[in-house]
Protein backbone atom coordinates (compact mmCIF):
# COMPACT_ATOMS: atom_id res chain seq x y z
CA UNK A 1 0.00 0.00 0.00
CA UNK A 2 2.90 2.43 0.93
CA UNK A 3 4.29 1.78 -2.21
CA UNK A 4 1.07 2.59 -3.96
CA UNK A 5 0.85 5.87 -2.37
CA UNK A 6 4.52 6.39 -3.52
CA UNK A 7 3.91 5.69 -7.13
CA UNK A 8 1.02 7.76 -7.57
CA UNK A 9 3.05 10.74 -5.87
CA UNK A 10 5.54 10.33 -8.06
CA UNK A 11 3.20 10.92 -11.43
CA UNK A 12 1.37 13.37 -9.53
CA UNK A 13 4.54 15.31 -9.38
CA UNK A 14 5.16 14.63 -13.15
CA UNK A 15 2.48 17.17 -14.16
CA UNK A 16 3.37 20.41 -15.36
CA UNK A 17 0.31 22.51 -15.13
CA UNK A 18 1.87 25.22 -17.42
CA UNK A 19 3.42 22.61 -19.92
CA UNK A 20 0.59 19.78 -19.99
CA UNK A 21 3.07 17.57 -20.52
CA UNK A 22 3.54 14.40 -18.68
CA UNK A 23 7.46 13.36 -18.34
CA UNK A 24 7.98 9.75 -18.13
CA UNK A 25 11.04 8.85 -16.17
CA UNK A 26 13.97 6.77 -17.30
CA UNK A 27 12.90 3.89 -15.27
CA UNK A 28 9.41 4.01 -16.74
CA UNK A 29 10.24 4.51 -20.81
CA UNK A 30 12.77 1.92 -20.33
CA UNK A 31 9.90 -0.46 -18.54
CA UNK A 32 7.34 0.40 -21.12
CA UNK A 33 9.54 -0.04 -24.29
CA UNK A 34 9.61 -2.91 -26.95
CA UNK A 35 12.93 -2.00 -27.90
CA UNK A 36 15.67 -0.05 -26.84
CA UNK A 37 18.44 0.88 -29.45
CA UNK A 38 21.65 2.85 -30.63
CA UNK A 39 22.49 3.88 -34.16
CA UNK A 40 22.28 6.90 -36.69
CA UNK A 41 19.79 8.22 -38.37
CA UNK A 42 20.00 7.24 -42.28
CA UNK A 43 17.34 8.85 -44.50
CA UNK A 44 14.90 11.48 -43.48
CA UNK A 45 11.56 11.66 -44.67
CA UNK A 46 8.13 14.53 -43.96
CA UNK A 47 7.04 12.32 -41.18
CA UNK A 48 9.61 9.80 -40.05
CA UNK A 49 13.49 8.85 -40.62
CA UNK A 50 15.00 5.52 -41.01
CA UNK A 51 17.04 4.39 -38.50
CA UNK A 52 20.34 2.81 -38.50
CA UNK A 53 20.81 0.48 -35.76
CA UNK A 54 24.49 -0.87 -34.57
CA UNK A 55 23.53 -1.92 -31.08
CA UNK A 56 20.13 -3.70 -29.45
CA UNK A 57 20.42 -2.89 -25.52
CA UNK A 58 16.12 -4.29 -25.41
CA UNK A 59 13.99 -6.36 -27.95
CA UNK A 60 14.73 -8.39 -31.42
CA UNK A 61 17.18 -7.31 -33.12
CA UNK A 62 17.04 -5.69 -36.50
CA UNK A 63 19.14 -3.62 -38.88
CA UNK A 64 16.99 -1.00 -39.84
CA UNK A 65 13.51 0.24 -39.22
CA UNK A 66 11.05 3.22 -39.59
CA UNK A 67 10.70 5.58 -36.82
CA UNK A 68 8.03 8.09 -36.79
CA UNK A 69 8.46 11.49 -35.72
CA UNK A 70 7.02 12.93 -32.70
CA UNK A 71 5.37 15.83 -33.17
CA UNK A 72 6.65 19.15 -31.81
CA UNK A 73 4.96 21.63 -29.56
CA UNK A 74 5.22 24.39 -27.41
CA UNK A 75 6.50 22.10 -24.12
CA UNK A 76 8.12 18.98 -26.17
CA UNK A 77 10.55 20.39 -28.52
CA UNK A 78 13.67 18.63 -30.29
CA UNK A 79 17.08 19.18 -29.51
CA UNK A 80 17.46 20.11 -32.83
CA UNK A 81 16.68 19.60 -36.29
CA UNK A 82 16.03 15.97 -37.58
CA UNK A 83 19.44 15.08 -39.61
CA UNK A 84 21.14 12.49 -41.14
CA UNK A 85 24.08 10.95 -39.17
CA UNK A 86 22.28 12.54 -35.91
CA UNK A 87 23.66 9.62 -33.03
CA UNK A 88 20.64 8.41 -30.83
CA UNK A 89 19.47 6.42 -28.04
CA UNK A 90 15.64 5.36 -28.88
CA UNK A 91 13.20 3.91 -26.61
CA UNK A 92 10.05 2.91 -29.14
CA UNK A 93 7.28 0.75 -29.23
CA UNK A 94 6.02 -1.02 -32.07
CA UNK A 95 3.42 1.26 -33.97
CA UNK A 96 1.24 -0.23 -37.13
CA UNK A 97 3.60 0.78 -39.60
CA UNK A 98 6.56 3.06 -38.44
CA UNK A 99 7.73 2.43 -34.68
CA UNK A 100 6.90 5.26 -32.54
CA UNK A 101 9.32 7.31 -29.75
CA UNK A 102 7.94 6.80 -26.26
CA UNK A 103 7.09 10.29 -24.30
CA UNK A 104 8.05 12.95 -27.10
CA UNK A 105 11.87 14.05 -26.57
CA UNK A 106 12.13 11.97 -23.11
CA UNK A 107 12.39 9.10 -25.79
CA UNK A 108 14.88 10.31 -28.03
CA UNK A 109 18.49 10.52 -26.84
CA UNK A 110 21.48 12.83 -28.50
CA UNK A 111 24.97 11.18 -28.05
CA UNK A 112 27.11 13.53 -28.85
CA UNK A 113 31.10 13.17 -27.79
CA UNK A 114 30.43 9.54 -26.32
CA UNK A 115 28.13 10.74 -23.67
CA UNK A 116 24.52 11.10 -23.05
CA UNK A 117 21.66 12.78 -21.48
CA UNK A 118 18.75 11.81 -19.98
CA UNK A 119 15.51 14.12 -21.26
CA UNK A 120 13.13 13.45 -18.33
CA UNK A 121 12.61 16.54 -15.38
CA UNK A 122 13.54 14.34 -13.10
CA UNK A 123 17.06 13.15 -14.44
CA UNK A 124 18.73 15.82 -12.46
CA UNK A 125 21.75 15.10 -9.80
CA UNK A 126 23.51 17.45 -7.89
CA UNK A 127 26.39 18.70 -8.51
CA UNK A 128 28.97 21.15 -6.85
CA UNK A 129 25.86 22.97 -4.91
CA UNK A 130 24.01 22.96 -8.05
CA UNK A 131 20.88 20.55 -10.18
CA UNK A 132 22.68 19.38 -13.51
CA UNK A 133 20.80 17.13 -16.42
CA UNK A 134 22.35 13.57 -15.89
CA UNK A 135 25.20 13.33 -18.57
CA UNK A 136 26.96 9.82 -18.03
CA UNK A 137 29.23 8.10 -20.85
CA UNK A 138 27.26 6.25 -23.30
CA UNK A 139 29.09 3.19 -22.55
CA UNK A 140 27.91 3.64 -18.85
CA UNK A 141 24.52 4.15 -19.97
CA UNK A 142 23.86 1.03 -22.00
CA UNK A 143 25.17 -1.48 -19.25
CA UNK A 144 23.01 -0.03 -16.79
CA UNK A 145 19.67 -0.27 -19.43
CA UNK A 146 20.78 -3.26 -20.96
CA UNK A 147 20.89 -5.13 -17.32
CA UNK A 148 18.15 -3.01 -16.67
CA UNK A 149 16.20 -4.64 -19.22
CA UNK A 150 16.94 -7.65 -18.26
CA UNK A 151 15.22 -7.48 -14.70
CA UNK A 152 12.27 -5.04 -15.07
CA UNK A 153 9.32 -4.21 -17.08
CA UNK A 154 6.84 -1.80 -16.39
CA UNK A 155 2.89 -2.93 -16.86
CA UNK A 156 0.05 -0.32 -17.29
CA UNK A 157 -0.21 3.28 -18.36
CA UNK A 158 1.68 5.71 -16.59
CA UNK A 159 -1.21 7.38 -15.49
CA UNK A 160 -3.21 8.87 -12.33
CA UNK A 161 -6.08 6.88 -13.68
CA UNK A 162 -4.31 3.56 -14.12
CA UNK A 163 -4.32 2.10 -10.20
CA UNK A 164 -3.26 -1.52 -11.81
CA UNK A 165 0.27 0.06 -13.17
CA UNK A 166 3.26 -1.54 -11.46
CA UNK A 167 6.73 -3.19 -12.38
CA UNK A 168 7.72 -7.07 -12.65
CA UNK A 169 10.78 -8.30 -11.75
CA UNK A 170 11.65 -10.62 -14.30
CA UNK A 171 14.79 -11.99 -12.92
CA UNK A 172 15.93 -13.47 -9.75
CA UNK A 173 17.45 -11.52 -6.90
CA UNK A 174 20.72 -12.55 -7.55
CA UNK A 175 20.58 -10.64 -11.29
CA UNK A 176 19.24 -7.98 -9.52
CA UNK A 177 22.27 -7.65 -6.93
CA UNK A 178 24.60 -7.77 -10.15
CA UNK A 179 22.27 -4.69 -12.10
CA UNK A 180 22.38 -2.68 -9.26
CA UNK A 181 26.42 -3.08 -8.63
CA UNK A 182 27.64 -2.39 -12.51
CA UNK A 183 28.28 1.15 -12.03
CA UNK A 184 26.63 4.48 -10.28
CA UNK A 185 23.95 4.92 -13.50
CA UNK A 186 22.57 1.00 -12.60
CA UNK A 187 22.99 1.78 -8.59
CA UNK A 188 21.05 5.27 -9.22
CA UNK A 189 17.97 3.72 -11.06
CA UNK A 190 18.32 0.44 -8.42
CA UNK A 191 17.56 3.00 -6.19
CA UNK A 192 14.80 4.83 -7.95
CA UNK A 193 12.91 1.54 -8.22
CA UNK A 194 12.30 1.40 -4.46
CA UNK A 195 9.29 3.80 -5.10
CA UNK A 196 7.47 1.77 -6.55
CA UNK A 197 5.83 -1.32 -6.70
CA UNK A 198 7.64 -4.56 -7.77
CA UNK A 199 5.58 -7.94 -8.34
CA UNK A 200 7.99 -10.74 -8.74
CA UNK A 201 7.40 -13.53 -11.28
Amino acid sequence: MKHTIIFFLIIFSTLKVEAKKMVYPIEIISGMADIIVIGEIDIVKDNSYTFKISETLKGKVYKTISVQKFKEWTCDTRFGKVLKGQKLCLFLKKGSTNWTIINGSTGELLISNNYITLGGDEEYIHVDYKFTPYRLLIEEFKNGIREFSKCYRFIGEYDFMDKKAHFEQICDDKQISKFKSINKFSAWLYKRMTKYPVVKV
